[in-house]
């Protein structure tokens, strides 16, 4: 997180270097002689034709990978009374400086609320939406797609203060919660997000629909006995149709114990689901909306339903599956009929197993059924036990797709529930006009 507010330091000092007026093109041009070529220069006078542009923020630096200079800026047109404000990316293709996207964004009261900055490899834009509530979104271009690869927001909610960051490549999330007034820091999240889209969709270029969960940060219990990766971890993926949630779960595991009898020590899978309908204009699950404003969700707002697995043999002996509730309320006759519904296969592979499962989304709440109008997101926590030695269970290791907290609700791991059509996170590909331009005058 230490590294997101030194990036917000960078992007609005580098706005302050630029005069409140905003350089003219040739001021621009005279510090781009520093990092390009004059004939690289020239190339940007197809984008900036005319005396009319004013220049706030630029950077260069490489977010295309290929070890050459790219090139960021925020401009704003000298004659627009407005409070817009365009974001120019161009890479470097072929030893010309291409445009590659034109961004539009608005700012509030100074120009330099917008900025850019090249870091890691990523090119960043930070914009200021509200007082108390920035954004800085990570971009980076791969030669087909300008890819969306980072989301950085702080705001203010109620009586909190919430910084969140998200990673598209990895599906996984930052949330740190803290009271305003104080700074004391209430809650921290680390969790997989996890897309869930519709049977049968394959993701464009540039989109993730596997999480890979390998970090120490996601050993609930056992941390002591944990040896890395290969010990214990997962990485998970999953597809929903009209009738049923489906989920395919890959465990590394380099000490398979599977146990001779439903009671003895052995490798095991829980799936615990949080029924909470999140409020769709709130920015997270862990809060709920009360009478007076928000609170942060410590206790469940409902019972929770699970799946428990034992993974059987692997031939012979298919994994047996359990119902669990937290509460016996949520054993009603239509989840225990749904539960005879859900299948479950267990395969051996080279580094450990492949858990697929099939629930009916009897078993969970009307509130998750198809078709989703915009994303949804419910409350997941899977939970692996790793026994390595079956005489000593005292030695089990606890993963699970987030740091979870016990008692703390909030703390557990999310699926995205996508709509027909909608993919998580943003790809614009780049040259897609003149591609299909190309494929109209060869008749296609």
């Amino acid at each position: 997180m230490r590294s997101w507010v030194v990036l917000l330091l960078c992007l609005i000092a580098s706005a302050h270097a630029a005069a409140q007026q905003g350089m003219t093109r040739a001021e621009f041009y005279s510090k781009l002689e520093s990092y390009f070529d004059r004939e690289l220069i020239a190339d940007l006078d197809d984008s900036f034709a005319g005396d009319d542009y004013r220049f706030y923020s630029w950077d260069a630096g490489d977010f295309s990978g290929d070890g050459n200079y790219d090139l960021a800026c925020a401009v704003r047109r000298a004659r627009d009374n407005s409070r817009r404000m365009y974001v120019y990316l161009f890479a470097d293709i072929d030893g010309f400086l291409t445009r590659i996207a034109v961004k539009e964004y608005r700012f509030i009261e100074l120009p330099l609320e917008v900025g850019v900055t090249i870091r890691y490899g990523v090119c960043y834009i930070t914009e200021k939406l509200q007082q108390y509530d920035w954004r800085i979104t990570g971009y980076r271009f791969d030669g087909i797609a300008l890819v969306e690869v980072a989301a950085y927001r702080t705001q203010r909610i109620g009586s909190y203060t919430l910084e969140q960051t998200l990673s598209y490549p990895q599906l996984r999330k930052y949330e740190r919660w803290s009271q305003t007034r104080s700074g004391n820091v209430v809650l921290e999240r680390r969790l997989s997000v996890v897309p869930i889209y519709p049977r049968g969709f394959l993701p464009g270029h540039g989109f993730q629909r596997r999480a890979v969960l390998t970090s120490v940060d996601y050993v609930e219990r056992g941390a002591f006995y944990w040896s890395g990766p290969q010990d214990c971890s997962m990485s998970l993926a999953g597809a929903y149709d009209s009738n049923y949630l489906y989920l395919a779960i890959e465990v590394r595991d380099d000490e398979l114990v599977v146990g001779t009898c439903d009671s003895c020590p052995a490798d095991r899978l829980e799936l615990w689901f949080d029924l909470y309908a999140a409020d769709s204009v709130l920015p997270s699950i862990a809060l709920r909306r009360e009478k007076r404003g928000v609170s942060l969700r410590q206790q469940p707002d409902a019972p929770l339903v699970g799946i428990g697995l034992q993974l059987g043999n692997f031939q012979t002996v298919s994994p047996n599956l359990r119902l669990m509730a937290s509460d016996s309320s949520m054993l009603t006759r239509l989840r225990m009929r749904a539960m005879a519904d859900v299948l479950a296969h267990a395969e051996k592979n080279a580094t450990g197993y492949v858990l697929r499962v099939r629930i009916p989304w009897l078993f969970l709440a009307s509130q998750f059924l198809p078709p989703f109008q915009h994303p949804v997101p419910i409350g997941v926590l899977i939970r692996i036990t790793d026994i390595d030695n079956e005489f000593r269970p005292e030695e089990a290791t606890l993963f699970d797709n987030a740091m979870y907290q016990p008692g703390m609700i909030s703390s557990e791991g999310e699926f995205l529930l996508m709509p027909v059509g909608q993919q998580f996170g943003s790809v614009e590909y780049v040259f897609l006009d003149r591609i299909v331009e190309q494929l109209r005058r060869r008749g296609f």
